[in-house]
């Protein structure tokens, strides 16, 4: 209410002024006597008060209006650059999998496993190839949508597992402890493989003794919480610039905002390894 007083006075001010430079300008130019002046000041001035009061009025609503309009084109603006950051994050993201993928040891090792196995077992190593196709296939079309079912994402994750188990032996110890009736939560493409593969190479790939790597997925209060944990060397200080971990964190802020979701990192249970969790909006996929 104060702003519409404002913008009244300032219409009646503007208006008075107006009127007055008008009826005096008349004045000298003979347009009635000057001893009738003040009458005229008086009752035209009367009459720009009255017009300046709608003046006023529609002065306020337009510049109130213009304001909220301009407000929300900001706001979309904001929002249409947010998702164009997350798509470029996750395209980024997805190429960096399909990179980790394709790696000639990873990949060398893995054919060499499999060969192995067509002499040994053909149906392991059939299925072997399969598993293979599906962790490539899933790093080239993942970005189909901007989220996946929770599902798809253990489905990569359980393949990944298994073929890391080829090349590891015994040296990997792993287990998924996923609570019921999340299967379709959205969660972004790669977001539990990021976690898992950081994971496997640095608790298990660079330890004779390798490790265990735990997954863990729990909803609460209208959030869902993705764990890894290990029991590795641990993580100390935050990600570096480009790291997996990085990348993700980026992605989350990027798809739902930091007061939504987020990612942190802390030492296991007892000191002992490292415990990866993220946190974001429980929706379903689409």
């Amino acid at each position: 209410m104060p702003a519409l007083l404002k913008c009244m006075a300032a219409c009646g001010v503007i208006t008075a002024v107006m009127m007055t430079v008008a009826t005096v300008t008349l004045a000298g130019l003979g347009a009635f006597p000057a001893s009738e002046l003040q009458r005229h000041l008086f009752v035209e001035g009367g009459i720009g008060l009255v017009l300046s009061l709608p003046a006023g009025v529609c002065t306020f609503v337009y510049s109130r209006m213009a304001g909220r309009i301009r407000g929300r084109d900001a706001r979309v603006r904001e929002a249409e650059a947010l998702r164009e950051r997350a798509e470029w994050l996750e395209a980024e993201a997805r190429f960096d999998s399909l990179s980790a993928r394709l790696q000639p040891h990873f990949l060398f090792n893995t054919l060499n496993s499999i060969a192995t196995l067509v002499r040994e077992d053909p149906r392991a190593a059939e299925a072997m190839v399969e598993r293979l196709a599906s962790v490539l296939r899933s790093s080239l079309d993942a970005g189909a949508g901007r989220h996946v079912p929770l599902q798809r994402e253990l489905d990569l994750v359980s393949d990944y597992l298994e073929l890391e188990r080829v090349r590891l032996g015994a040296r990997l110890r792993c287990s998924l402890d996923v609570q019921p009736g999340l299967e379709r939560f959205a969660v972004p493409p790669f977001a539990v493989q990021t976690l898992v593969e950081n994971a496997v190479k640095y608790a298990v790939s660079l330890r004779r003794e390798g490790g265990e790597v735990r997954v863990s997925v729990r909803a609460d209060a209208g959030r869902v919480y993705l764990e890894v944990r290990d029991d590795g060397p641990g993580i100390t200080g935050p990600p570096p610039p480009g790291h997996g971990l990085d990348m993700l964190t980026r992605r989350l802020v990027s798809s739902y905002g930091a007061e939504e979701a987020g990612l942190s990192i802390s030492r296991g249970e007892g000191g002992v390894g490292a415990c990866v969790r993220v946190w974001l909006p429980r929706t379903e996929a689409a």
